[in-house]
């Protein structure tokens, strides 16, 4: 499918100006791309092992939006620099409309910034567009994606590539697609998980994965000799995604059960689901996350019960640490992998 993309250079300072423009001409949803770092109560909302590491703030933004193709289009590239066609632009023009038709699109845009500025200034900004076709680039991520090694005998593949011609009958070989949840196990703070999980499990195990993505770690304990995984996520589709991915590894629907959950939030909820308490808890998260976590994951597991924590970057640890023990737990384990750490911690046998 194809689609025209628009992209918008303007400055930070103008976007809140420029973003109710675009809402008034029928923009109901735009990005903006700029360096300026996320407030404390932006990065609580992120539920991820990868840091906003940003450039030196500019001052310059971008914003990105779309509208639908026109029937017909020879063009590829268009800018404000173009001669504008049909320049009598009706009044009764929709956003939506003229969103498919680039060039009035632009021009009554323009119009509405010179408005704009007889009242306050905003700067001229540089609009380009693109026909973007959907086919060419929402499958270009795979290409990164490729089987890689965990362990001597474990590897991680997406499900669109075939088993290595190197691999043993006895090798551990977990098919993960990631789709639009974070997971693919190639993060260092994935791997330390893993490897910490494979010490730690028996065929006894049952484990609790809070924040699951693909469900990368707890299909992983469970090809490793796991009995059974509970699994929550606050992102539906990163629990209808585990859910999908555990059956592509064969893993039978009574070892594995996933649900949408918020376990700071619903936490009593959640225990009603749970049954028993586990032999081992595993959270991949952030260490802002992690911290109220550990005083809360301690009621679902068994005394002298195990808890994995990552997505710790490593100026954090100290942190964690402090919340790890000031709830009971006792460290056993440090391990640092690049910028990242993970903490292996037992809950008191009382």
């Amino acid at each position: 499918m194809e689609w025209i993309k628009y992209e918008l250079k303007t400055t930070t300072s103008a976007c809140d100006a420029i973003g109710g423009l675009l809402e008034e001409l029928g923009v109901i949803g735009y990005e903006i791309r700029d360096n300026v770092p996320l407030s404390p109560a932006d990065e609580k909302k992120m539920f991820t092992d990868i840091p906003a590491t940003l450039p030196p703030d500019n001052g310059e933004a971008v914003i990105v939006f779309y509208g639908d193709m026109p029937e017909t289009s020879s063009q590829t590239v268009f800018s404000t620099g173009s001669s504008l066609r049909d320049a009598d632009l009706m009044s009764n023009d929709t956003g939506h409309s003229l969103l498919s038709e680039p060039e009035k699109f632009i021009q009554r845009f323009l119009e509405r910034i010179e408005n704009q500025n007889t009242l306050s200034a905003i700067p001229r900004p540089e609009i380009t567009y693109t026909i973007e076709d959907d086919s060419a680039w929402k499958d270009k991520w795979k290409e990164n994606f490729k089987p890689f090694w965990v362990a001597d005998d474990i590897l991680i593949k997406p499900t669109w590539e075939n088993v290595p011609e190197d691999c043993n009958p006895s090798d551990i070989i977990v098919s993960i697609d990631p789709g639009s949840a974070f997971g693919t196990g190639t993060h260092e703070t994935t791997k330390l998980c893993l490897l910490s999980l494979r010490k730690y499990i028996n065929e006894r195990t049952r484990l609790l994965d809070a924040g699951c993505g693909s469900g990368i770690l707890a299909i992983t304990a469970l090809l490793c000799g796991a009995d059974s995984a509970f699994c929550l996520d606050i992102d539906s589709l990163a629990v209808e995604g585990s859910i999908e991915n555990a059956r592509i590894n064969g893993i039978a629907p009574e070892r594995f059960t996933a649900i949408q959950a918020n376990i700071l939030e619903d936490a009593d909820t959640i225990r009603k689901q749970t049954g028993e308490p586990f032999d081992v808890a595993v959270a991949n998260i952030l260490a802002d996350v992690i911290i109220p976590l550990s005083e809360k994951i301690g009621d679902f597991m068994k005394p002298g019960g195990i808890f994995i924590s990552s997505g710790i970057l490593a100026e954090k640890a100290d942190d964690v640490e402090t919340a790890l023990t000031a709830n009971h737990f006792q460290i056993l384990d440090k391990n640092i992998l690049g910028d990242w750490v993970a903490f292996i911690a037992k809950k008191p046998q009382h």
